[in-house]
């Protein structure tokens, strides 16, 4: 795994040593959007030690690369209140929280073409397959929206649907609970799933 520049507070530390969680406690998978590309393609070694310091146990790269920066036991600063029972996903891109296509910020929008999403599938079914592995019964998947209000298109309607709804949920059995919210968090909308009743 190539070393980048780590964030401030990627891990819970104690005593000079990241926060190990008992695999029991670790329930569900909580799906992000990096809101950035890691650099051109030309470049892509640059672009995976940009991105393999930031707080997170998988990351699906645009180009078909999973990366694991960090044992799935750890306690990352990653989901807010979801940090202590959940695993965290990063997908590569800048992706629209509604159908219009408007993003956070003054980026483009990054299409969700089919490597895009099958990376991202295939990022969820690892973390569901080694968490499981290590006694962890994930059985639950969130969206970043629902522990921080403050990124209410995290992870966007696209992955929303396409990796959480038609992969997630239709073939590897997980389940959402499209209500829940932590401290500032925002329920699915509607629009992302059908399931839910609460506006963007």
């Amino acid at each position: 795994t190539p070393k980048g520049s780590p964030p401030k507070s990627p891990s819970k530390v104690v005593k000079g040593k990241t926060v190990e969680r008992r695999a029991i406690d670790v329930t569900g998978i909580v799906i992000h959007q990096t809101a950035c590309v890691y650099g051109p393609s030309a470049d892509r070694a640059k672009a995976y030690q940009r991105a393999i310091g930031i707080p997170a146990h998988a990351v699906a790269f645009r180009d078909g690369c999973v990366a694991l920066p960090a044992p799935l036991s750890w306690y990352l600063y990653t989901s807010n209140g979801l940090n202590s029972r959940t695993l965290g996903l990063e997908v590569e891109g800048v992706y629209p929280g509604k159908a219009d296509g408007k993003v956070w910020g003054s980026a483009p929008a990054t299409p969700l073409d089919a490597l895009a999403r099958d990376t991202a599938r295939a990022a969820l079914k690892r973390l569901v397959d080694e968490g499981r592995a290590l006694g962890m019964p994930i059985e639950w998947i969130y969206a970043h929206r629902q522990s921080n209000g403050q990124k209410p298109s995290d992870c966007g309607y696209e992955l929303w649907q396409q990796v959480v709804l038609a992969y997630g949920v239709a073939e590897l059995g997980l389940k959402t609970r499209c209500m829940e919210t932590l401290d500032d968090g925002k329920p699915i909308p509607r629009d992302w799933d059908p399931s839910s009743t609460a506006p963007y």
